[in-house]
């Protein structure tokens, strides 16, 4: 059965290659973000970063430095730019898997160049509402690195679609208390790099 993947940042800042092919070998039907996630797979596509992403003591003097994939972010929700080449994302939309993305307001410095944030829950109530209806039938779900938002989305979106089979399961390389209470308790908690997980699938 092919998986949904919920990824956190460090799932595109340690393993994109080999995200990347899990999703060309169709392994994946669908794929969410938190705000890390789609940040770090944006700006990394349209910045020479140093490493892969701009260290913490340059952003508390300016986000500056975060304007242009900021912007492109902003843009894709509102669906009037799409995603970068040779982003996560893009590559998913163009062999027709679905992207959601889930985020808490103020979380991520991206959402600091736009002040509408109701764009933000816009867009989280189509994405649940379309989580919860592929909820209804048989699914596997591994959430790869997001510690809040993604345990906390999918225990909500099980409660309303209430699915009969499914197989949960959590990549990460701490143990932490909301994806094994919310998640692995409907399959398994694997404490491995995420790296190492992906390459074990292909």
């Amino acid at each position: 059965m092919k998986k949904i993947f919920a990824i956190g940042g460090a799932v595109i800042k340690t393993a994109k290659p080999e995200l990347k092919q899990v999703i060309e070998n169709g392994d994946v039907e669908m794929l969410i973000h938190n705000g890390g996630s789609i940040f770090h797979d944006f700006q990394q596509e349209m910045e020479d970063l140093e490493s892969h992403s701009y260290p913490l003591d340059q952003l508390l003097k300016s986000t500056e430095v975060n304007q242009k994939a900021s912007q492109r972010v902003w843009e894709w929700l509102c669906g009037t730019a799409p995603a970068p080449e040779g982003s996560i994302t893009n590559l998913c939309q163009n062999v027709d898997i679905s992207v959601l993305m889930f985020t808490g307001l103020a979380c991520d410095f991206w959402q600091l160049v736009c002040d509408d944030w109701g764009i933000i829950g816009n867009r989280a109530k189509v994405d649940f509402d379309i989580l919860c209806k592929r909820f209804e039938s048989e699914f596997h779900y591994v959430c790869l690195g997001s510690a809040v938002i993604h345990p906390e989305v999918f225990i909500k979106a099980i409660a309303v679609s209430k699915p009969k089979k499914f197989r949960a399961d959590v990549v990460d390389f701490m143990d932490m208390y909301r994806p094994r209470t919310r998640v692995a308790k409907y399959g398994t908690y694997y404490q491995m790099k995420h790296v190492d997980y992906l390459k074990g699938l292909r």
